[in-house]
């Protein structure tokens, strides 16, 4: 998959800008020496700073900082043990895991150990410039977005940390403090190919023109607790979002795991960043994504769902719908998946611990007529039962003839997991079903291919015409989602057509 280049960020001045620019602070003026300024820095030059070394074993390393000279210690706590398929194998709880440092190219983001949802990330102790009152920590990392969080006066032991408070960095602040709390930031590393690093520029900046834009909303919920009667909302509007367009927009509507709130994907998640990038290289047409609060599946349906549709310019319809979520919020997914199928014409489920479906509700034939369905687990992933639970689901459904996607690749039960699912299944099921419909006239047929969504994009690619299934001629081109081929005099038979696809949409075959 190629990406444009203005995305890619090789120089030390553009890499520090582009760190900044995605985690919404003020771009590092200069480097500092490692000695430090003479002087504490503004906030926006303390921000994360990234540098293509082009040396091994990535080509990057990040040095992190933050001002405060009263506290007695003060340690990082990263996203940055690493481990392959191979080692895992042989100890599925990462026990010598790689860093930084000595990453190899192949390993993945795995806590250590790994012990399913437990955050056991490495621990650091900063150090400390007494002249400045900054500490700092430096190290290599490979591709990707790294969540991390500081840790001030904490003598707990490590990687749990108990009884300490997580804070996020001050110079890289969360982009929204209305509601829910997050404690963590983010910092995203380019590659370099030369070292193997994975190119994932889909989870980098967007160029200028090309971002959309985060809200967080407050709506009303009966009967929640905390906060009382209400609850929250992070929402993605994509770029250009017209609130009076024709036609309404996909909504995405996604959920965080367990223990997680509103701002975990658009924060951890690199939400923002990740649909930016597919919707400017085409990949995907403009989506509102959705974000609610540990929502039951009734307060989905009751209340969520028609705050959205009142509030923005969103299909009403199951096939304009999406629900996905992780781990704990899987499970909700599930509910309404096997509970109320109509409610949404997509469902993702990753790495689900629990809600296996029973087999008269695998058995259920609404789900053959979903537009589309994801399931999928990291290889590696040891929380609780969702490795297991998710394989016998693929399984039941597999055997009850129910069509989806999987996506099982290695990675643990963690965001560099859930954005690699987030973005498999944008690009591969999601507001992407055809309907392809073909009429006879004369000596010719036309087919005409719709999106089972209110999209404003035609559909491309080609069509193959067909006569009782067999290949009538050579595929031909879609124009305006319409081909017309001639057809051979004294025809007999029923003509039909299969649609090939394109970058935005899946192919299907007429009925």
């Amino acid at each position: 998959m190629s990406f444009r280049p203005h995305r890619r960020v090789l120089s030390v001045v553009g890499a520090a800008a582009a760190t900044a620019a995605l985690l919404g602070a003020a771009p590092a003026a200069h480097a500092a020496s490692a000695a430090g300024p003479a002087r504490p820095p503004a906030n926006g030059s303390l921000s994360p700073q990234v540098v293509h070394t082009g040396k091994g074993p990535t080509g990057y390393s990040v040095t992190f900082r933050i001002h405060d000279p009263t506290a007695t210690s003060m340690r990082i706590k990263g996203e940055w043990s690493f481990a392959s398929a191979a080692a895992i194998a042989a100890d599925p709880t990462n026990s010598t895991p790689s860093y930084g440092y000595d990453w190899k190219p192949g390993e993945f983001p795995l806590a250590t150990p790994n012990a399913g949802s437990a955050a056991n990330w490495p621990v650091v102790a900063m150090t400390k410039d007494e002249r400045t009152g900054v500490w700092s920590y430096t190290t290599p990392l490979p591709s990707g977005v790294f969540n991390y969080s500081f840790y001030r006066d904490c003598t707990a032991a490590a990687p749990a940390l108990t009884g300490c408070t997580a804070t996020a960095d001050p110079s890289n602040p969360v982009w929204s403090t209305a509601g829910s709390a997050e404690p963590s930031s983010q910092v995203y590393v380019p590659s370099d190919p030369r070292f193997g690093t994975e190119d994932d520029a889909w989870q980098g900046p967007a160029a200028r023109g090309d971002e959309g834009a985060l809200t967080h909303l407050t709506y009303g919920s009966p009967g929640h607790t905390d906060p009382t009667d209400e609850n929250y909302l992070s929402v993605y509007t994509p770029p250009g979002y017209n609130a009076h367009r024709r036609q309404t927009y996909p909504t995405l509507y996604l959920v965080h795991g367990g223990g997680g709130n509103e701002m975990d994907w658009s924060t951890q998640g690199d939400l923002k960043n990740i649909l930016d990038n597919l919707i400017a290289d085409h990949e995907i047409q403009p989506t509102v994504v959705v974000m609610p609060n540990n929502p039951t599946d009734d307060e989905m349906t009751d209340d969520v769902i028609p705050y959205v549709q009142q509030h923005l310019n969103v299909g009403t319809d199951a096939a304009d719908r999406a629900f996905a979520g992780l781990s704990g919020g899987a499970t909700v997914v599930q509910d309404l998946l096997f509970g109320e199928t109509p409610t949404f014409g997509y469902y993702s489920v990753w790495s689900a611990p629990r809600g296996l479906p029973t087999a008269e509700q695998a058995a259920n034939p609404q789900l053959k007529e979903l537009l589309g369905l994801h399931i999928g687990v990291a290889v590696q992933d040891l929380g609780g039962l969702a490795q297991g639970n998710t394989t016998a689901e693929q399984q039941l459904l597999a055997g009850d003839g129910v069509p989806f996607v999987s996506y099982n690749v290695n990675g643990g039960h963690n965001w560099a997991y859930w954005r690699q699912a987030l973005r498999d299944a944008l690009t591969k099921v999601d507001f992407r079903a055809t309907a392809v419909g073909v009429r006879t006239h004369g000596g010719s047929a036309t087919a005409t291919v719709t999106s089972a969504s209110d999209e404003p994009a035609a559909a491309t690619g080609t069509v193959q015409f067909q006569v009782d299934g067999k290949p009538l001629g050579r595929p031909v081109a879609l124009r305006g989602g319409t081909a017309t081929a001639a057809l051979p005099k004294h025809l007999s038979g029923t003509v039909g057509a299969v649609y090939s696809g394109d970058r935005l949409y899946n192919g299907s075959t007429s009925k």
